[in-house]
């Protein structure tokens, strides 16, 4: 067993994830059924909602897997003030390796793409935050806040980026976050002044 799953679970529930997948290269999600999923992954619509509540579920599920975590040949980072920027590197390659699939299902998706990233990258941002000495005295909830903000603007940047079909570099996408943050921090810093 792993983590409370056994082996031919994990196997499965990948196997479903990587037949939505293989169905994102040609068609878009909201064409996409469960019962399309189902044939493609090779087992019973039963099967599938014995993993999923339905097919949302399971595209939080692929973006994940495919896209937010690190391939399991890579090694995860543990994510520290020294690394963070090769890290965020290293996630956007992934969104442009898997473009196609993302193209066809973030337009469709209702919010989950929004929803899984802005977790994730908020809970990586507070991670940092609170590493960060300067931010030590503030509470909890301002640092989470701080972070959900600087997530939901980030991933402003990669829609963007989307929208673009991918055409700049991750490292441009990255320098626009960095510079979009910079400059609001400029505009606060102003504020407190006046």
């Amino acid at each position: 067993m792993i983590g409370g799953i056994t082996m031919a679970a994990s196997e499965t529930k990948e196997r479903i994830a990587e037949a939505l997948a293989s169905l994102l290269n040609h068609n878009t999600f909201d064409k996409i059924t469960v019962r399309e999923i189902a044939d493609e992954a090779e087992v019973h619509r039963k099967t599938f909602y014995y993993y999923f509540a339905d097919k949302y579920e399971l595209l939080s599920f692929v973006y994940e897997h495919f896209i937010v975590e690190a391939p399991r040949h890579e090694q995860p980072l543990t994510l520290t003030l020294e690394n963070w920027r090769p890290a965020v590197i290293q996630l956007l390659e992934r969104i442009a390796d898997h473009s196609k699939i993302f193209l066809n299902a973030y337009p469709y998706d209702d919010g989950v793409w929004r929803q899984s990233m802005n977790e994730f990258v908020a809970s990586r941002l507070s991670i940092l935050l609170h590493a960060m000495p300067e931010y030590r005295y503030l509470k909890e909830d301002v640092i989470d806040t701080s972070a959900e903000f600087i997530a939901a603007g980030s991933l402003g940047i990669i829609n963007k980026w989307a929208d673009g079909s991918f055409t700049a570099s991750p490292r441009t996408v990255l320098d626009q976050i960095t510079t979009a943050n910079r400059l609001m921090n400029g505009i606060l810093d102003r504020w407190k002044l006046s």
